[in-house]
């Protein structure tokens, strides 16, 4: 996204640029990023604390991590260390590009764990398109991405993970900030994978490097025994990295 495309998005409607997004997101846009100026990052990059959960009933463990989220293409990744003991802690490495995702677990760079495939991809680009809020300037600049409006406050993101449609539902307040999304993801059961309605719901918002995103967030599951909110975390920082060619 150009700065005149940013400079038409703060006056009287969208650019020709922008002229595929709802007026829902071009609004929020509006409001995301900053005024004109310099190029636009090639990555925006994340840092995070939270805790997350195995499965129901399981403590919840801590972690810290870093995110980073490619602007003009379906791609991003995520490296948390959960501590254990002293400096012994978990990698976690959740990540997808050029159509395949992965989620790879090590403890002392062992493997432990290792989740890939067909079903794996199509949720991986799923937490792509949930977590855009994140990389407000890869909602223009990246063009594999189909805009839907749904009704006046439901907005679907979408993008093809090989001949699969893989999509999320963005949920907005009366203010016009994404607060939800949601969608039908795949879910591991046994060895198996059977869909699962997903989702979660952003916080407050603050500015970092005059971007402005949400800072706060929960991420669940809806399973048969009940919601399963498994991820909460909060952003510490943003940093936007390289340039668009």
């Amino acid at each position: 996204m150009s700065a005149s495309t940013r400079a038409d998005f703060a006056e009287e409607g969208p650019s020709v640029e922008g002229a595929h997004l709802p007026e829902l997101v071009r609004t929020y846009l509006a409001r995301s990023l900053p005024p004109p100026g310099g190029a636009d990052p090639a990555i925006v990059r994340v840092e995070q604390t939270g805790e997350m959960s195995k499965k129901p009933g399981a403590r919840a463990m801590p972690f810290r991590a870093t995110e980073d989220f490619v602007v003009d293409r379906v791609a991003f990744s995520w490296r948390a260390r959960f501590p254990i003991l002293g400096p012994l802690a978990l990698t976690v490495v959740d990540e997808f590009a050029n159509g395949d995702g992965q989620l790879r677990v090590s403890l002392l760079g062992v493997r432990l764990q290792t989740e890939k495939g067909p079903e794996a991809a199509v949720g991986e680009a799923m937490r792509y398109l949930a977590e855009l809020p994140w990389a407000p300037q890869a909602i223009v600049a990246n063009r594999e991405l189909e805009w839907q409006a749904i009704d006046n406050e439901i907005v679907e993101v979408a993008c093809r993970v090989g001949a699969t449609r893989v999509a999320v539902r963005w949920h907005f307040n009366e203010d016009g900030d994404v607060v939800a999304v949601t969608g039908m993801r795949p879910f591991l059961v046994g060895k198996s994978f059977v869909p699962r309605q997903w989702g979660g719901e952003f916080g407050e918002y603050a500015t970092f490097n005059r971007v402005r995103v949400p800072i706060s967030g929960q991420v669940w599951w809806d399973l048969p025994e009940g919601r399963f909110v498994y991820w909460r975390g909060n952003l510490t920082g943003l940093e936007l990295i390289g340039n668009q060619e």
